[in-house]
């Protein structure tokens, strides 16, 4: 049995001390927040988990074998290092850190101590992504093309971050971890940001980030607070055709279109032909039905226990936190 303490009980840690609760294998010890509202929920829903206020509790804590980072962005190497330098096993929530630098700390500071670390990259065990992985590294897509990616929300009523360190870290870890499966290095060759506050005053609300990777495959992720309406749409066109994942439906979130019939191709004057052009057949694929987080919290006890290699581990967090620092860049100029 993994022993558990989560730190952070906001809207994030809530469903974190959910899962874990439910998930075999592990017992959550006790739960840290320095809100007494936070405190007062968990014990009222979970009265067999001890709260404090104080983090070091948990770190000082014996029976605890590891620790679920679920604080806000800035703290979160931080708080991470105390975890990994307590020798408690750690779940950091997306994204890593809030710098490169300090990513790459964490993930040599885990390695070093010989301790599991994993990031919140919750896709990565999504039905849908897990189907397009298997998918992508059998070779029936072919060569990827491109892929455009759009998370639109509206934002949180106070943020220390903007909207790209927010919701963009879900596209890099989805766009990664699929070129990965070919063997597709993100180096980056080149990158153009257009940005905007609109609801904040202070902080970019609205992002487009255009990618071109030095492998030839290129990427175009959207992210927004601006829009009421919640979107999750991923295309991806590859050499035997396009995929389009759309995250908001209830059924049917993959469709694969093979490619298209075109008479126009090769056509010349002598032909008598009327000329037209259309998609090409639709497959829908049967998706298994699991909970992506459950799958998630599954997965670090798992490796905890087996020793395996997490496959959200800090290898692709410290991926995600170089591209989103230089999107960070970028905006910077704007």
């Amino acid at each position: 049995m993994v022993k558990i303490g989560i730190i952070g009980a906001g809207y994030w840690g809530s469903n974190l001390i959910r899962s874990f609760n439910d998930t075999e294998g592990a017992a959550i010890v006790a739960v840290a927040d320095k809100k007494e509202g936070r405190l007062q929920f968990v014990s009222k829903r979970y009265p067999h988990i001890r709260v404090t206020d104080d983090m070091n509790n948990l770190l000082q804590d014996k029976e605890i074998d590891a620790i679920v980072v679920a604080t806000s962005v800035p703290t979160h190497y931080e708080v991470g290092r105390q975890v990994l330098e307590a020798g408690k096993h750690a779940m950091i929530e997306k994204p890593m850190a809030y710098s490169y630098a300090d990513a790459q700390k964490l993930h040599v500071l885990a390695t070093a101590r010989k301790r599991v670390l994993t990031v919140g990259h919750v896709y990565q065990f999504s039905p849908a992504v897990e189907w397009l992985a298997a998918r992508i590294s059998s070779g029936r897509l072919g060569q990827l093309f491109h892929i455009d990616s759009i998370r639109i929300n509206l934002g949180p009523p106070q943020s220390e971050v903007n909207v790209v360190w927010d919701l963009a870290p879900h596209d890099l870890s989805i766009l990664i971890y699929l070129m990965w499966q070919t063997g597709l290095s993100t180096k980056v060759k080149s990158m153009r940001v257009m940005s905007g506050s609109f609801v904040k005053e202070k902080l970019a609300d609205l992002t487009h980030i255009f990618i071109e990777f030095e492998c030839g495959v290129t990427a175009h992720v959207h992210v927004s607070w601006v829009t009421s309406n919640k979107v999750r749409l991923m295309q991806i066109s590859a050499e035997h055709g396009t995929v389009v994942f759309d995250d908001i439906q209830p059924a049917e979130k993959i469709k694969i279109y093979s490619q298209g019939v075109d008479t126009r191709v090769g056509a010349d004057e002598s032909q008598a032909a009327e000329l037209t052009y259309r998609p090409g057949d639709i497959f829908i694929p049967t998706l298994p039905r699991h909970e992506p987080l459950a799958a998630e919290c599954r997965h670090f006890v798992d490796c905890i226990e087996t020793g395996k290699e997490p496959i959200n581990g800090g290898k692709i967090g410290v991926e995600v936190v170089r591209l989103l620092e230089m999107i960070e860049r970028e905006i910077e100029k704007v």
